[in-house]
């Protein structure tokens, strides 16, 4: 199945990488940025270049829209109508479906949310879908973004926390990695080592809390009178857990100001 990718920015660029990185064949993936300098990086991966936005409707039948909200408009004249035999992915912040079905007109068109993280395979992609969409369209999309991480069907009224928390949340997330990182460095680690270590905390971490709860995590590293709760202290004293969650409740609401 062809697939055709419109914005090679960050997130159109993480798309096709991992894509590719999936397995995909990348003489199934056509690509177009109105830049079209970026179509040689992806050509050099064995994707194919599109001459305009609007040709990828005739040569693929998957087209994900990932341009920046300030040019969808001048992108949605060349793919005002998508076939029904076909579907439109928008990845573009701040449009809701409500808004992009009146400029884009076919029952298959959907908005998505992934971040960054697509490139590697581990995105978190929020997706919501028309009421009209074709069942086997709407498996064959899922299907596709499965591909570059896990997939949660939501109303379109929780994109915008998707937003923060996800999307957002990536740059959060190295931020806190950041501070591991720099707290190595200061107590004398090498850069190396200091990032590696890091890195891996928070990786191991995550794979525990897919099988154990947070409380569990922290009651078996935590000894009473010990370094992990000296250090706990200064985190719930200084607030930091107030303060991660203030940042995603304002890019939450500030995605919501955006949205039209």
């Amino acid at each position: 199945m062809a697939i055709g990718v419109i914005g090679l920015g960050n997130l159109g660029g993480s798309i096709v990488k991992g894509l590719i990185k999936s397995g995909y064949p990348p003489d199934q993936i056509y690509v177009y940025d109105q830049d079209e300098s970026k179509h040689k990086a992806f050509m050099d991966m064995g994707a194919h270049p599109s001459v305009s936005s609007g040709a990828l409707l005739f040569l693929t039948e998957v087209i994900f829209v990932c341009v920046k909200p300030s040019d969808f408009e001048k992108a949605a004249r060349n793919f005002s109508f998508v076939e029904d035999s076909k579907a439109l992915v928008s990845f573009v912040g701040g449009v809701k479906l409500e808004s992009l079905t009146a400029k884009v007109h076919g029952k298959n068109v959907f908005r998505a949310m992934p971040n960054i993280s697509s490139e590697v395979c581990e995105s978190v992609i929020a997706l919501t879908s028309p009421k009209t969409a074709d069942a086997n369209m709407k498996k064959k999309v899922i299907e596709l973004l499965s591909k570059i991480g896990d997939v949660y069907e939501v109303e379109d009224s929780q994109i915008d926390a998707f937003t923060s928390l996800s999307g957002s949340g990536v740059a959060f997330a190295t931020e806190l990695i950041k501070a591991f990182y720099e707290a190595g460095l200061l107590l004398g680690l090498s850069h190396d080592n200091a990032k590696k270590v890091a890195v891996k905390v928070f990786l191991g971490a995550s794979k525990l809390l897919s099988q154990y709860d947070f409380e569990e995590i922290s009651k078996r590293v935590t000894t009473p009178g010990g370094t992990t709760i000296e250090g706990l202290y200064v985190l719930e004293k200084t607030g930091v857990r107030g303060a991660i969650i203030e940042a995603i409740k304002a890019g939450a609401e500030k995605a919501s100001k955006l949205t039209s």
